[in-house]
C-alpha cells in the first residue's frame, strides 16, 4: 500500500471514526528507518511533513486538500469524509488497520 494512502487512512479511523489518537511518527517514520530509509533522505523528510501536517488537520482541512480557499461546508465535509472512508473500505476496516498498522 502507498504511504500516502496509509497515512490518510491512519488520519481519517482517528478524525472520522473515532479511533484511538496515536503517535503516527514512531509507526511511519519507524517503518522507513527499518527498510533504510533514515532521516536525511527525501522520503523520511517528506513522511514527516505529510505528518505534521495529518496531525494538526482538522477533518475539514483534510476534506479541503490544505487549499484555504475551499469554502466547504460542515455538510460538504462530512459527505467527502464519508464517501472516501466508505472508498478505502469503511470505518470497520479503517480501524482495525489503524490498531494492526497498515504497513504489514
Amino acid at each position: 500500500m502507498g504511504m500516502e494512502y496509509a497515512l490518510m487512512m491512519f488520519a481519517l479511523a482517528e478524525k472520522y471514526c473515532g479511533a484511538p489518537r496515536q503517535q503516527m511518527r514512531p509507526y511511519f517514520l519507524g517503518h522507513l528507518e527499518k527498510h533504510g530509509c533514515g532521516p536525511g533522505t527525501e522520503i523520511y523528510a517528506d513522511v514527516e511533513k505529510s505528518i505534521a501536517w495529518l496531525e494538526d488537520a482538522s477533518l475539514k482541512r483534510l476534506a479541503q486538500g490544505g487549499d484555504s480557499k475551499l469554502a466547504l461546508s460542515d455538510r460538504q465535509v462530512r459527505e467527502w469524509a464519508s464517501t472516501a472512508v466508505q472508498d478505502l473500505g469503511g470505518c470497520e476496516a479503517l480501524k482495525q488497520g489503524h490498531d494492526q498498522g497498515f504497513l504489514k
